[in-house]
């Protein structure tokens, strides 16, 4: 895999790969290298008032690969610059739960296959739908599989007018991608980290003994990616021994991330550093 330093990679990723661009003006897909990207919606309307779900959806050719928020060790997550019309506001990305990517010392989080990244869109109560609303937007991302290619295209979606939420053909596709997202830190759980000289130790409590256990660091730079979990299950959960990065150059007071204990079973986390404030 190519890889570059996170300040200066996707200037390097230009200098040597140059810049792929794919436009596809009032399109709501369209083909890029190694992928084919558009934007999709979870109903066919926008209730003045309300909050609806719109997405970029990737389908990415076997291999390669996009990124999540924290990107690992390389690479860059995707960014998107929104065209709306007047007062509507777009939110973040609600990011789907990644996979480890990468062997050896060099270890990714990002996504293959199908993968949509949705987005909650504030709908203002004085908007009329008197006509085919049109959302457009600028994605920025990178794509790489021995190689990266950052890419940029432009996308487009027109919604029907209507008052009223109507399901779209795309709904089930929103409802799996959120099955599959990190969900809240349930009520009753307990979660606290501590420091034992170079690791981290995570521990969990969710009522139970766990059988499997994955953590993704929320932050860049605070684990180090390609070191082996340590996972100790104990009756009431489990504690993660997480070995700190090498560019982890100050104390941390919280260590936040998305914890992964079996299929559908994600979860957002956010552990006080005991000692630290």
């Amino acid at each position: 895999m190519l890889l570059y330093s996170r300040r200066f990679s996707l200037r390097m990723a230009i200098l040597l790969l140059g810049f792929a661009c794919a436009l596809g003006a009032a399109a709501q897909s369209f083909t890029a290298p190694h992928a084919k990207v558009g934007l999709i919606a979870e109903n066919n309307s926008l209730p003045p008032g309300q909050t609806a779900w719109v997405g970029v959806l990737f389908d990415l050719e076997k291999g390669w690969h996009i990124y999540w928020v924290n990107p690992g060790d390389s690479g860059e997550p995707p960014k998107i610059q929104w065209q709306l019309p007047p007062g509507f506001q777009a939110k973040e990305i609600r990011w789907p739960t990644p996979v480890r990517l990468g062997t050896g010392t060099v270890i990714d989080y990002g996504y293959e296959g199908r993968v949509l990244l949705p987005v909650r869109m504030q709908v203002p109560a004085d908007y009329k739908p008197a006509k085919p609303l049109t959302i457009s937007a600028d994605i920025h991302y990178l794509i790489c599989r021995e190689v990266c290619i950052p890419a940029k295209a432009q996308a487009s979606l027109s919604i029907p007018s209507a008052k009223a939420a109507k399901a779209a053909a795309d709904r089930e596709l929103f409802r799996s991608t959120f099955d599959h997202s990190p969900k809240a830190w349930p009520a009753g759980w307990k979660a606290q980290a501590s420091e034992n000289g170079g690791f981290f130790l995570l521990s969990l409590d969710t009522g139970a003994s766990e059988s499997k256990v994955t953590f993704f660091p929320l932050e860049e730079e605070q684990i180090d990616n390609s070191a082996a979990q340590g996972v100790t299950l104990t009756p009431r959960g489990v504690q993660i021994k997480l070995k700190k990065s090498d560019q982890l150059l100050k104390p941390i007071s919280v260590l936040k991330g998305v914890v992964v204990l079996g299929p559908g079973r994600a979860f957002e986390v956010s552990a006080q550093v005991a000692g630290r404030k």
